[in-house]
């Protein structure tokens, strides 16, 4: 069990990077629960770790059989795709950002100014041929709620409050919905830290009585053979890994027609940790939704397997330590008035909660 003073150590770096809100438990056990920004326990949106609780509401429809697995096609929710190569795809390529489908990285750009997030996903054209090439993709993720509406015959957001919320006593919470109607999957879902906290426990102990335990298995590993890095909306979380940008990555970045980044990207050659290439990002403004969709931009070479996480704009995390049993949450409000200052990216929280997991 980590000790009072590696609590103390954590609280302390969590109010010097404006947190707003804490929690860390440890065997279902809560260790620590912290609003640092005074103004009082309430919802937080939880951008892009909206998409880990995805996961466990359609675990949560496979077991109670709306949906037969990863694996089934999306025609057959959406017949419009029964030709070309839209019927290869399928609700694992959605959950693994492997779908192929067209996507401009930037959400504000395309996603937010459309009435309708689904049909906006349904009438995208392909890039890539499905399941072959690693592209986070936010327009996917939000058909998935389309798919859950078509097999469960509920809007997400009701499907959640009854089936996966509800059940855990999560009353506290808000999931922003488009202009059609539809709950957004790429973000949009606000939870206290401790309810999202909840979650990510529900997750380490395999689902409990909600979610069956070979979904949640699956779930937190390679779920694709394009990348070892992600499980089924869950990032898998590594120690020690190094990432190395060369002068051949700035040049394939630049032959993209990504003059730009190319220029921002000469900044970071080397070889680096996760913090430390995630602070180099801000300090020259490289922004690798920037990237062509496709384009590697850097190799990694991954450690030993820590555990699966997700995190968000801001600096939202919600990670989970499977040797040590260990669940993080660590949340920005949006209206922070330091919320996008560097300092409050808080790039190494992933390392910090590893030393946790270290005897003192």
């Amino acid at each position: 069990m980590p000790t009072q003073a590696q609590l103390d150590r954590l609280l302390e770096k969590a109010r010097a990077t404006n947190t707003s809100t804490l929690v860390v438990m440890q065997r279902g056990q809560v260790l620590l629960d912290e609003v640092c920004d005074g103004r009082g326990r309430r919802p937080l949106e939880t951008m892009s770790v909206t998409k880990a609780v995805l996961s466990l509401l359609v675990g949560r429809a496979v077991t109670l059989a709306y949906l037969p697995g990863p694996d089934v096609p999306i025609c057959t929710f959406y017949p419009e795709w029964a030709q070309g190569q839209k019927k290869h795809i399928t609700l694992r390529h959605l959950l693994t950002h492997t779908s192929g489908l067209q996507n401009v990285p930037a959400a504000p750009e395309e996603i937010y100014p459309s009435p309708d997030f689904v049909q906006l996903a349904l009438c995208a054209e392909l890039s890539h041929a499905p399941g072959t090439t690693f592209a986070y993709n936010n327009k996917a993720v939000n058909l998935i709620c389309g798919v859950l509406e078509r097999a469960t015959g509920q809007k997400a957001d009701d499907f959640a409050a009854l089936e996966l919320f509800g059940p855990l006593g999560i009353t506290e919470w808000h999931w922003t919905r488009d202009r059609a109607g539809h709950p957004h999957g790429m973000s949009g879902l606000a939870l206290t830290g401790g309810d999202l906290a909840r979650l990510g426990e529900l997750a380490r102990a395999g689902g409990g009585s909600l979610i069956s335990a070979a979904w949640l298995n699956d779930s937190i590993q390679p779920a694709t053979t394009v990348t070892q890095r992600m499980g089924l909306l869950w990032a898998l979380w590594h120690a020690q890994a190094r990432y190395e940008i060369t002068a051949d990555h700035v040049e394939a970045v630049g032959a993209s027609g990504a003059p730009g980044p190319a220029k921002a990207l000469v900044q970071l050659q080397g070889n680096h940790s996760r913090s430390a290439l995630t602070t180099l990002m801000r300090q020259f403004h490289f922004d690798p939704s920037q990237v062509p969709s496709g384009v590697q931009w850097f190799k990694e070479c991954l450690g030993p397997r820590t555990g699966f996480c997700h995190d968000g704009w801001l600096g939202q995390y919600l990670a989970v330590h499977e040797e040590a049993q260990l669940v993080a949450v660590r949340q920005v409000a949006w209206d922070h008035p330091e919320a996008q200052t560097p300092v409050t990216g808080w790039p190494d929280f992933l390392e910090r909660v590893e030393d946790l997991a270290r005897t003192d």
